[in-house]
């Protein structure tokens, strides 16, 4: 994961914060709730663009031999590749 869990928290906080201050939303549950509930959804969007990043570099192992032979850069198309398969699955990075 990118962000540690003390960087999550802080995140999470300020969400929550800007969310009250703008009298967005009423909260059904106490804040302590809808805190950890916002850094667990963050988290698990965290996780899972991580598992996205390893499987586009295996994608591209397995093809790196073309890739060299074209002169494809590897950066560039790492990055194709993650927003193709994070709009195939809804993940938002």
């Amino acid at each position: 994961m990118k962000l540690s869990k003390e960087q999550v928290g802080k995140i999470s906080a300020m969400i929550l914060d800007d969310i009250k201050g703008k009298g967005l939303v009423v909260f059904k549950a106490d804040e302590g709730t809808v805190l950890k509930k916002i850094a667990d959804v963050f988290t698990a969007n965290l996780l899972a663009e991580d598992a996205l990043e390893r499987e586009v570099e295996e994608i591209l192992k397995d093809h790196a031999e073309a890739m060299d032979s074209t002169r494809v850069d590897y950066r560039r198309m790492f990055h194709m590749v993650k927003q193709k398969l994070a709009k195939e699955r809804g993940i938002v990075i």
